[in-house]
């Protein structure tokens, strides 16, 4: 029998499907990590870059900016991996909310179709620049000299996650359908406190 309960994550409840919630949490919390380390590490050497830029310019690398772009780029394209989860991007939504729940359905199926195709494509076609990349042992013209193809990583990485998450999410919306989380909803999860009184009333 198909279970679903709902478990408060980050302060905020939000649905599990079956028994993955600790998985899904430790997933999240290693993203999370990540994001954080990456950001953190970037915003302290943009800080490095200015202060030394107009105080002690004879200290100033050739190579920070360029670590600062990897940093970032990895970090943006591991946090796609989450708000895929939580159906967070962006949504041009105005006439689908206007259409009957059957249609909303459909639409967002389609959705989750095409965004889970796009990444395994994109993913793909990453890896394959990888691997061209670490065949020439292309580098960065800096001093720092760094294998381009570790930056070049990110690509396939960030994709195959988000590609994961939507097939996560197309797999929950084919066998356990839930509407009232499932359909138009940006912020999923953000108002299950309600449902869940609703369900113990």
């Amino acid at each position: 029998m198909y279970v679903a309960c709902c478990q408060r994550f980050g302060g905020k409840y939000r649905l599990v499907v079956g028994g993955t919630g600790m998985l899904e949490k430790i997933w999240g919390k290693i993203e999370d990590a990540i994001i954080g380390v990456f950001s953190s590490i970037a915003l302290m050497l943009v800080c490095y870059e200015v202060v030394v830029r107009y105080l002690f310019p004879a200290y100033l690398t050739d190579w920070g900016s360029e670590v600062i772009i990897y940093l970032v780029v990895w970090s943006v394209l591991i946090a796609g991996s989450p708000l895929v989860l939580h159906a967070r991007h962006i949504r041009a939504d105005l006439i689908v909310r206007m259409l009957p729940p059957i249609g909303q359905r459909i639409l967002e199926f389609i959705n989750l179709i095409v965004g889970f195709l796009y990444c395994s494509l994109v993913s793909k076609y990453a890896f394959d620049v990888v691997m061209f990349a670490r065949n020439l042992d292309e580098r960065s013209e800096s001093s720092l000299q760094f294998p381009l193809w570790i930056f070049y990583v990110a690509l396939p990485v960030g994709f195959t996650l988000m590609a994961i998450r939507y097939f996560i999410r197309l797999y929950r919306f084919i066998f356990h359908f839930d509407p009232d989380t499932m359909l138009g909803d940006e912020h999923e999860g953000d108002d299950v406190d309600s449902r869940i009184a609703k369900s113990q009333s």
